[in-house]
């Protein structure tokens, strides 16, 4: 029932496909039809020409068998590249939702979710269902209908033959079926296998500098090498019992074959049937075996397919919660005031462990404030609240006196530009990269945008200028370059709310200095929120709030908090300079 279920789904998404099926189906009956012909013309040649001595019907009936041999080559080829491109195309429309489907994900779910277990959905499952959908689907239709157009013939040249050949084909169906689920199963923990040994290799590719650093790279070969071997392991049992199945299928066909030519031979003998007659009945019979005997080695294809095809639309037909949370009435950020109230959150992985307890506070329109405290307090929390990438277990977030939640999920995030302690940049141009935040901006802008950030000088000394590559992650650039090319992308989208999330603590003086004059030009007419330890930073600011334990216990500017020198704030400060 599960694959009857998911075999209609992959109809369904097939359906722009159809057009392309059809031709393909008309080149099928074609090809199948001129497979079944030819070997009519074996037993003419055979039964006929030879017997009478007849050159003429000999060489007619050898020539009709050459043009329908070209004709079936032509037309397969043609069912081939149809079956195939449907597939393909079918097989592209399901990789793209699916990574959709990933993308739209709440942010519980990649909490939950392992980078390289989702890579191998869209990897190794995805080319699994390729396969399928794409050579394997077209050699099953193909295969299929030549098998029951075989049958068919086998029964119309010799009946008594046929119903001999008949008594094998039950116990080999039965083996099918035994030998199938034992194969499925293996097919989908082998799968599982290969997707966890991808996510050990994403975590050691993406943090080989901190592999490098501790100079642990046998250390995660041995680690990789261990889900291998899982993965081996299970593999190995799969081919067990494929081999195992071939082997029983090949002996049973083989002694079909044997038994044919026994049988068919005594009727020979016994005038019953002509050598011509024989001829083209084995020629079926070796059409509806091959048939049969690709229909056999597909079914543990198809079975390893199906494992793919049901873990792809598990996570396909997970909702997202983005999606849900669109079209609400609120759209446009005015003022820019934000205000928590009675604000209770701990992370779904931790939900012991409460990171915000019934913590106020509020912040005005076009303000600047910091938030500051001890490591693990809730700062980063707080602005993931503010994205929505969480929402708060309880209490109540306003935005312009608002509720958050009445807000359009997307309309939210685009006004609300963010700055962190290490930005992101994708593998594309500087240009691209700053453009990130606002797709339809002109080159002037972007270029304006990078001037305020002051990332125009170092970017116009490149021989490429904004043209050139950043690498993954921006790993070509230094970390001083990488703030100022995401802080001209925050310029760019012009937010109504600001987050610098230690934006600053990273750097080296020099490069502190130009980003902090970046930050001045970014915190204009707009509320800021800035999370950071370092004095240069948070000085400037119109508050500060001082947060411990989920609760903010100190509020005030920087001249009036230090002057409390019992207070957390103080002994912070203390801490700074004496470190």
């Amino acid at each position: 029932m599960k694959n009857k279920n998911l075999f209609i789904k992959l109809l369904k998404l097939s359906r722009n496909e159809w057009p392309i099926l059809l031709k393909g189906m008309i080149f099928l009956f074609i090809s199948s039809a001129a497979l079944m012909v030819y070997p009519q013309y074996i037993k003419v040649i055979i039964d006929e020409a030879m017997k009478t001595k007849d050159m003429n019907a000999l060489n007619s009936a050898a020539i009709i068998a050459m043009a329908v041999f070209i004709i079936q080559a032509i037309s397969s080829s043609l069912r081939s590249y149809y079956f195939t491109l449907a597939g393909e195309k079918t097989v592209k429309r399901l990789r793209s939702k699916l990574f959709s489907q990933i993308i739209y994900q709440e942010m519980t779910f990649f909490d939950f979710s392992k980078t390289g277990e989702l890579l191998g959905r869209l990897s190794s499952d995805m080319a699994v269902l390729q396969n399928a959908l794409s050579v394997n689907i077209s050699m099953l239709v193909r295969s299929g209908f030549q098998a029951f157009g075989g049958l068919i013939l086998l029964f119309i040249t010799s009946t008594k033959l046929t119903v001999f050949i008949l008594l094998v084909i039950p116990p080999i169906g039965l083996l099918v079926a035994i030998f199938g689920k034992k194969v499925k199963a293996f097919s989908k923990s082998t799968q599982d296998a290969l997707a966890l040994s991808s996510a050990v290799a994403e975590e050691s590719i993406s943090g080989v500098r901190t592999v490098k650093a501790f100079a642990q790279e046998s250390f995660e070969i041995n680690r990789y090498d261990e889900q291998l071997q899982k993965s081996f392991e299970l593999s190995k049992k799969r081919i067990t019992v494929v081999a195992n199945f071939s082997a029983m299928v090949s002996i049973l066909g083989f002694l079909a074959i044997v038994f044919i030519v026994w049988y068919g031979g005594r009727l020979v003998i016994q005038n019953e049937m002509s050598i011509g007659t024989l001829t083209s009945y084995i020629l079926y019979v070796m059409t509806v075996a091959f048939s049969a005997g690709i229909l056999g080695s597909l079914y543990t294809d198809f079975m390893s397919a199906f494992g793919a095809g049901h873990r792809v639309f598990e996570l396909m037909e997970k909702s997202t919660v983005g999606k849900e949370n669109s079209n609400k009435p609120l759209k446009e950020i005015t003022d820019g005031s934000i205000e928590f109230q009675s604000a209770t959150f701990s992370y779904p992985a931790r939900a012991d462990l409460h990171i915000l307890n019934s913590l106020d506070l509020e912040i005005a329109p076009r303000e600047t404030v910091a938030i500051v405290g001890s490591s693990g307090g809730g700062k980063s929390t707080i602005t993931q609240l503010l994205m929505r990438f969480y929402d708060l277990n309880k209490g109540q977030i306003l935005i312009d006196q608002k509720p958050i939640k009445q807000f359009d999920l997307y309309a939210l995030r685009k006004q609300i530009g963010i700055v962190s302690q290490e930005p992101i940049l994708i593998s594309e141009s500087i240009e691209d990269n700053i453009r990130y935040g606002n797709p339809t901006a002109s080159f002037d802008e972007v270029t304006s945008a990078a001037k305020l950030a002051y990332a125009y000088d170092f970017i116009s000394d490149f021989p490429e200028g904004f043209k050139t590559l950043v690498g993954e992650k921006g790993v070509q650039l230094s970390g001083g370059q990488k703030q100022r090319v995401a802080i001209a992308r925050a310029i760019l989208k012009d937010p109504k709310i600001l987050i610098l999330d230690e934006a600053t603590s990273a750097l080296d003086s020099e490069s502190e200095f130009l980003v902090q004059k970046a930050l001045d030009n970014l915190r204009k007419s707009r509320t800021a929120l800035i999370i950071a330890h370092r004095l240069s930073t948070i000085k400037n600011a119109d508050k500060i709030f001082v947060l411990n334990l989920g609760q903010i216990i100190q509020v005030g500017s920087h001249k009036e908090l230090i002057q409390d020198k019992d207070g957390f704030y103080s002994k912070l400060i203390e801490k700074q300079f004496n470190s």
